[in-house]
């Protein structure tokens, strides 16, 4: 039984609300291949939604650290707070008037991201024992290597399609998902009530 899962029964309800997880997974599929043809305007959309995000944090992290009292929380770490706030609440508001040139920093940041991370497994996968595949961790961080390589190597023009295709790619993955779900999550979990 190594790798596989049993369910005691259907997955979420999913032979009860099997039309309601087809429903959302042909959505999602639908927004992620309509993403697809829009890429530019999906990668400015995220963007200014990671602004909004950030200024939410920036703006809740200033008032807790304000909000705090001397007997509650340290001084020192209550000024650490406060700057790491205003870092995110400088880092939204630029993100939200100027979603193209954050959008070509998040790119930038996201391609050096994809090298260390592959980089790191690689040699993580070379110098530890595996239970899996070494083989296919080493290529996985060699096609993130490359990935990571393409997006800095046509920077800054991929600051265009990036962060949106990427996007794009998610919301086709999360929609086959729940699509497999709706469509199959009751014959999986079936052998198992039976045991």
């Amino acid at each position: 039984m190594s790798g596989s899962a049993i369910f005691d029964r259907s997955p979420l309800g999913a032979g009860r609300d099997r039309g309601w997880f087809i429903a959302i997974g042909c959505a999602l599929l639908l927004l992620g291949a309509a993403g697809l043809f829009m890429v530019t305007t999906l990668t400015i959309a995220s963007t200014l939604w990671f602004g909004i995000l950030l200024l939410v944090a920036g703006i809740v992290e200033i008032v807790e650290a304000l909000a705090r009292s001397d007997e509650a929380e340290a001084l020192s770490s209550r000024i650490g707070r406060f700057l790491a706030g205003l870092m995110y609440l400088i880092g939204g508001l630029y993100a939200v008037f100027r979603p193209l040139e954050a959008s070509l920093a998040l790119t930038l940041v996201l391609g050096a991201t994809l090298i260390a991370s592959g980089v790191a497994r690689a040699i993580w996968a070379a110098a530890h024992e595996m239970r899996t595949s070494r083989a296919a961790v080493i290529l996985f961080s060699v096609l993130s290597v490359l990935l990571g390589a393409a997006i800095i190597g046509q920077w800054p023009y991929s600051g265009l399609w990036a962060i949106g295709l990427f996007v794009s790619c998610d919301l086709l993955g999360t929609g086959l998902s729940w699509l497999g779900v709706g469509l199959f999550g009751e014959a999986q979990a079936a052998p198992a009530l039976s045991r």
